[in-house]
């Protein structure tokens, strides 16, 4: 234990910190509806994006503390574990749900646990708020050696660091330690836990616009002033929208349309009186 405690030291005292090679991190949802899950539970991923390199610690201490909030309370399958590793995966056939259970990793392995320090208390994962660091003596890490294979992204310049399934909205923050491609090493501190990305049209302004969306992706359209004319003759009297005209003139008729557009129609009407024996 004292030798991955001053390993970790070692790390964090040696950084030459390197332009760092973090893009940002990236959440997103993941299919739960074979878990069984009934109240309304999502299942995110949370990765690290990297432009080259590799990532090593996911780490906290006295001056750079980690969170990882929910706002109602994380599932917490009891067969599952807080590291992604220790979890047999063998057993999802079994017990479905722990396919989706609350972890921290790094790397995507269910048979290669990453190292942890000593101590690392994890059981914030089991309620609503995991906090680590921020106070003296409360350095803590999940990591794995530079030579790890796990360290490096995938095709898509993803790390995997976390799974986490709730009812509610996620917030926090990390920091990571990785090594670009030379083995400079860098660090990222105080990284904000992103929001599902939400495609849609943001302008409040445009008559699609989507209060759900963070995103904008393009879509808004806009109501252009929809204006219609009739010309129209009757004999004694004329119906239009529900309101009866024995008279010549031009009426305008203001309503809004199944867009939410405004719409204005204008009427040019001329009576003809019938003669009367």
């Amino acid at each position: 234990m004292k030798k991955i405690l001053l390993f970790f030291a070692t790390i964090v005292c040696s950084l030459s910190f390197a332009q760092s090679t973090l893009v940002g991190l990236v959440l997103e949802t993941v299919d739960n509806s074979s878990g069984g899950f009934t109240g309304g539970e999502v299942t995110y991923r949370l990765y690290a994006e990297l432009n080259g390199g590799l990532i090593t610690f996911i780490f906290a201490d006295e001056s750079n503390p980690l969170e990882i909030s929910t706002s109602s309370t994380f599932v917490d399958n009891q067969f599952g574990d807080n590291i992604q590793g220790f979890i047999n995966s063998a057993f999802f056939g079994f017990v479905p749900s722990l396919a989706y259970d609350t972890w921290l990793t790094l790397g995507d392995s269910y048979s290669d646990a990453a190292q942890t320090t000593p101590g690392l208390d994890l059981s914030g994962l089991s309620g609503s708020s995991l906090s680590l660091g921020g106070t003296v003596n409360s350095d803590a890490a999940i990591f794995r050696t530079p030579d790890d294979p796990l360290c490096l992204p995938d095709a898509n310049g993803y790390v995997l660091l976390g799974q986490f399934t709730t009812t509610g909205e996620l917030s926090g923050f990390i920091n990571l330690m990785g090594q670009d491609a030379n083995g400079n090493e860098w660090t990222e501190s105080n990284i904000p836990i992103p929001s599902v990305e939400v495609l849609g049209c943001t302008d409040s302004t445009a008559y699609n616009y989507d209060s759900s969306a963070n995103t904008d992706d393009g879509s808004c359209e806009f109501c252009d002033d929809i204006d219609s004319f009739i010309s129209n003759e009757a004999c004694d009297s004329y119906d239009w929208n529900g309101v009866t005209y024995t008279e010549s003139g031009t009426y305008t008729f203001e309503t809004t349309n199944s867009l939410g557009c405004d719409s204005t129609a204008t009427l040019n009407l001329t009576i003809n009186n019938s003669s009367s024996s």
